[in-house]
């Protein structure tokens, strides 16, 4: 393969992997942090970029990804297992999100009652409204409802668009990695230079959630981005980007995705140290913040964005925001519906595309604060058994193999411990549990019971060779 055709499948796989999350979360994670910002970003690279390249590495492994892999745990944990996490970065919890952010940071700030451009647009539009609905009802009011109309009209015209581009897979490298993406790239560096430019003091606060251990919290806040547990959907993407251009090959198809997991684990890396250091420069107004009411990450991006180039700032953030969360959207859509298709193969791919986007459609317009308030007790359990898994590949493709007692032990345990942090956190055994403190309690009995699987199943082995000997 050509270095061409490598980068433009690294630049597909930054660009689906760069959405809604990986935009708003560094800048939070930079401005809370304050003075500990180092040791927090370091954690959040990690688990924003760090666990995602290993998890595209570890899916190119094999021919089928992560399907292969954990159906050697059980044919029933693997199809459960794969269906959360489909769902969880697909329509329930990811796909709505890149529409309610983008709509947040590029839309929003154009349809305010203080000077947005399209104000008085969709003011109209839900005056209309409330007169055919509501007319009788004088607590609802028309200023009130324009956002709702606003993420409505938006969100129909940007998954509309994310399924036409998504319609057919097999041109996602063309439309994503060579048009879409250098676009993405090219507007973020004109923000990030002038921000450098114009932020010149550091926060030296530092939020109480940082103060105890900061690269840990920074660690946990990675989670947010999903892209650990995305790379387990898009290291097949990957796969067939590489079959796509005649490479069948194991060896080859492992070598050409670790090029393009580097290459967009490198562009990933610096554009969340660079956000995260665009909000650890930025002073907020808390008064100011209050009234936008708004995720500080997305209010951070916006203001920034105002103050270093005003409205033309807008309008590049506008630009990266779409084209972030635009293609991320497709990359999603078109992995989740390709995975249920082969579960379901009397189901068309397309057919499962049209009831994915539709239900994207709906759940975006709960609004982000509900999509985040729900996604994070999920993420609590879905990424450390993806984090054990990616580690249990590389142990037993690198190190030694591993035996299926044993990625079934180390596995189930991580699950009870997750599930039992999230529903039962008050719990005696779960307060006693090291790192629990910092939503980390499943590591150290993960680490145990993979070393007493190696050890039980060795007994097992020696018992079983011995039994042999005496026949």
């Amino acid at each position: 393969m050509t270095v061409r055709k490598i980068t433009a499948i690294g630049f597909m796989l930054f660009a689906i992997f760069f959405g809604a999350g990986n935009l708003i979360f560094p800048p939070n994670a930079g401005w809370l942090s304050g003075g500990s910002f180092t040791p927090a970003i370091i954690g959040f690279v990690i688990t924003g970029v760090g666990l995602p390249l290993l998890g595209i590495i570890a899916g190119s492994f094999s021919e089928e990804g992560f399907i292969t892999e954990t159906k050697r745990i059980s044919v029933v944990f693997s199809v459960i297992f794969m269906v959360a996490i489909y769902l969880t970065i697909g329509p329930f919890f990811a796909i709505p999100r890149t529409a309610t952010v983008s709509y947040e940071m590029a839309l929003v700030p154009l349809i305010k009652a203080d000077g947005g451009i399209l104000h008085g647009l969709f003011l109209s539009i839900a005056e209309g409204l409330k007169s055919m609905f509501y007319a009788n009802d004088a607590s609802v009011t028309a200023l009130a409802m324009v956002g709702k109309v606003g993420l409505f009209f938006y969100t129909v015209l940007f998954f509309a668009l994310a399924f036409w581009l998504s319609y057919n897979p097999t041109k996602i490298v063309d439309r994503v990695g060579q048009i879409l993406t250098p676009a993405l790239l090219v507007t973020m560096i004109i923000l990030i230079i002038i921000s450098f430019a114009k932020l010149n003091v550091p926060i030296a606060e530092i939020d109480e959630a940082y103060q105890l251990a900061p690269f840990a919290k920074g660690f946990v806040e990675g989670y947010q981005t999903m892209d650990t547990i995305a790379a387990v959907a898009f290291s097949i993407i990957v796969l067939k980007a590489v079959r796509a251009y005649g490479i069948d090959n194991q060896k080859d198809l492992f070598k050409y995705s670790s090029y393009a997991a580097l290459i967009a684990g490198a562009a990933l890396g610096i554009i969340y140290i660079a956000l995260g250091w665009i909000g650890n420069h930025f002073p907020i107004d808390e008064v100011a913040f209050a009234a936008a009411g708004q995720d500080r990450g997305t209010y951070i991006l916006t203001e920034v964005a105002n103050l270093t180039m005003g409205m033309f700032g807008k309008v590049i953030l506008g630009i990266i925001v779409g084209l972030a969360c635009l293609t991320t959207a497709i990359g999603l859509i078109v992995s989740i519906s390709s995975y249920f298709h082969s579960l379901l193969p009397k189901i068309s791919y397309k057919q499962f595309a049209i009831i994915f986007t539709l239900i994207s459609f709906g759940l975006a317009n709960q609004g982000l604060a509900q999509i985040i308030k729900g996604a994070i007790p999920v993420l609590l359990i879905v990424y450390p058994i993806t984090i054990t898994l990616i580690a249990l590949i590389f142990i037993d493709k690198l190190l030694v193999p591993l035996d299926r007692i044993e990625l079934q032990i180390t596995t189930y345990v991580v699950l009870f411990v997750s599930i039992s942090t999230v529903f039962f956190p008050t719990a005696s055994f779960v307060q006693m549990l090291p790192l629990n403190d910092i939503s980390m309690g499943w590591v150290v009995p993960g680490v145990i019971a993979f070393f007493a699987s190696i050890h039980l199943n060795n007994n097992i082995l020696l018992k079983k060779t011995r039994k042999d000997l005496t026949k």
